[in-house]
This record gives structure tokens, C-alpha cells and sequence, in this order.
């Protein structure tokens, strides 16, 4: 048996995961608070094989990413209630010879979408308690990113649409949000008529490319609207950047990242994680290596 003994060892998981930046966020945290303790990438090609490995190895915790979210709920000896709402689980963490796990997408998003609706600068009529109440939301996709955002959105009473490539998988998500769902082919003509306050791309499109944006009309994007890139590297994707140059408020996907990591952290350690001193931390780790990137260039324009 062989199992670490100077640090507990943490990880994240996931086929690819070589570019998540989950490692040196997170390992910041553990070195300024002086948590002993490591966090890794891990690529992990059949979870029910590995997870029972992981736990031998002595892995304390694991954040799961793409594509074993669905897979880990099942796994999962005990469940959270948001968890079991959206049948997937992005955190787990081993008790005894179980796993135990939660969902902290959905509060990432959330977390990233107030912070900004709350800003002063923001309408009068956003900053109430329930700042996403009656708002108008599209989703740009209909998978597992979606569910969680679409999650969260829906338990603040916000109205969500979605729209997706997908016809059968973007209805079933929409009827699941009673909502409505636009074909993407057809989604300036059904649409058309609709102005949404929040627009959250939810889809791998601009994810480590930097090829144009075409997902969704022009047209969806106008000055006031607040639009949200769930993919974070690069940081300023093909979305985002038509939306800041259509005079939208923009929320990266490395807000999404940090605040559901912070979550994470919060399930492993308890009171030990106070967000408003990880948070900074977190932040200038991240923003520290995408600086290094060519992506990281926010554009001039509406700057």
C-alpha cells in the first residue's frame, strides 16, 4: 500500500485536463494558508475503474471536470441535493471507504453573475436581494454546464430560455427550467422579438481558439446586457469579445472557475476557507498566468 504521509493529496479529474489552471489556483491557497497539501491534474479515462484506485492512493478530494461529472454522481455514495437535481457531481471527497459528493458549478455561476448585478453602476431595478429575479436568461448550450448554471438561475427566479444545436437534448433542459427552447439555426427568427438581460455561453466554442464567434445573432447583444463565458482559457474568448464590443457587461469564466473552486475548497476544509481571503489569492494566481498568454489582450475597444 502506498499512501502520502508529509501532504494530503487533492486533485482534479478529467479527459483532457491538461490545461486546467484548477492546479496552481488551488495550490496557492494551500501554500499562503499553510494547508499540507497538493493539488494535481489527473487524467482519468474510466472513473468506476480509477475512483476506487484514487481512494487506495489516499486522494482526499477531487474537483471533476469533463467528462466525468454524470459518471461521479453515480458513484457517489451520498449526494447533495443540488447534485441529485442536475444528476452531476463536480466535487468529491472520501469518507472512510465513500465517496461523498456535491455540486458547486451552479453557486460559481451564480457568485460571478451577482457580483456583477450588484455593482452600483448597475440599474436600480437590479439591485434588490434577489438581483436575478425576473430576469430574462439565455443559455447558450444544453449540457452539463448548462444544467448547473441553468440550476442556479432558475432557484433565484430568474427566466431561462435555452437554445441549443440539439434539438431533442436543448428542449428536454428547457422543459426541465420551464422555459422555452430555440432551435440555434432558428434562433434570430424565434427570438427576434426577445431581449434577454443575461446571455451565458455554456458551450467549449472559443475554448484554447481563438476563432470567431458565431454561434448567436448579433443582435443579442446590446448595450446593458450582462454576458458570461463559461470557458475561461483564453480569457477574453471570440464571445466575450464581440460582446464588449456591443457594449455589454462581461464576466469571464475564470469568476465561474474561482467562486466555484472557493465552494470546493469550503466542502474539504470547512471554516478554515474564508472566501474573502482565498478569493484575492486565487484571482492573482490565475490572472498571473494567463497574463503570460497572447489571449489574456482584452480588446481595445469598449475598454
Amino acid at each position: 500500500m502506498i499512501r502520502p504521509v508529509q501532504k494530503d493529496l487533492y486533485a482534479v479529474i478529467g479527459n483532457p485536463v491538461a490545461h486546467s489552471l484548477s492546479p496552481p489556483m488551488m495550490n496557492a491557497v494551500f501554500e499562503a494558508l499553510g494547508i499540507p497539501a497538493l493539488y494535481l491534474a489527473l487524467q482519468v479515462d474510466d472513473l468506476a475503474e480509477d475512483l476506487p484506485l484514487l481512494a487506495r492512493i489516499g486522494i482526499k478530494g477531487l474537483s471533476v471536470t469533463i467528462p466525468h461529472k454524470e459518471a461521479a454522481f453515480r458513484l457517489a455514495a451520498l449526494t447533495d441535493e443540488p447534485a441529485r437535481a442536475m444528476g452531476a457531481v463536480n466535487t468529491l471527497r472520501l469518507r472512510g471507504s465513500h465517496w461523498e459528493g456535491c455540486n458547486t458549478d451552479w453557486l460559481g455561476a451564480l457568485a460571478a453573475l451577482q457580483q456583477v448585478l450588484e455593482q452600483p453602476e448597475r440599474p436600480p431595478s437590479r439591485l434588490t436581494p434577489h438581483p436575478l429575479k425576473e430576469c430574462r436568461v439565455l443559455l447558450i448550450g444544453a449540457g452539463g454546464v448548462a444544467r448547473a448554471v441553468g440550476y442556479g438561475l432558475k432557484r433565484e427566479g430568474a427566466v431561462v430560455s435555452v437554445t441549443n444545436r440539439g434539438t431533442a437534448r436543448g428542449e428536454a433542459l428547457a422543459q426541465a427550467l420551464n422555459g422555452d427552447f430555440f432551435p440555434l439555426a432558428e434562433l434570430g427568427k424565434q427570438a427576434g422579438g426577445t431581449t434577454f438581460q443575461i446571455l451565458v455561453q455554456c458551450t467549449s466554442v472559443g475554448l484554447l481558439d481563438d476563432t470567431e464567434f458565431t454561434l448567436i445573432p448579433d443582435s443579442l447583444f446590446q448595450p446593458g446586457t450582462v454576458a458570461m463565458d463559461t470557458v475561461y482559457r483564453p480569457l477574453w474568448t471570440p464571445f466575450l469579445c464581440k460582446a464588449r464590443a456591443a457594449g455589454c457587461t462581461t464576466v469571464t469564466g475564470v469568476e465561474m472557475l474561482l467562486h466555484q473552486g472557493v465552494a470546493q475548497l469550503g466542502w474539504w476544509f470547512g471554516e478554515l476557507i474564508r472566501p474573502e481571503v482565498v478569493l484575492p489569492i486565487m484571482r492573482t494566481a490565475l490572472l498571473g498566468i494567463l497574463a503570460d498568454e497572447k489571449e489574456h489582450q482584452a480588446p481595445s475597444k469598449g475598454a
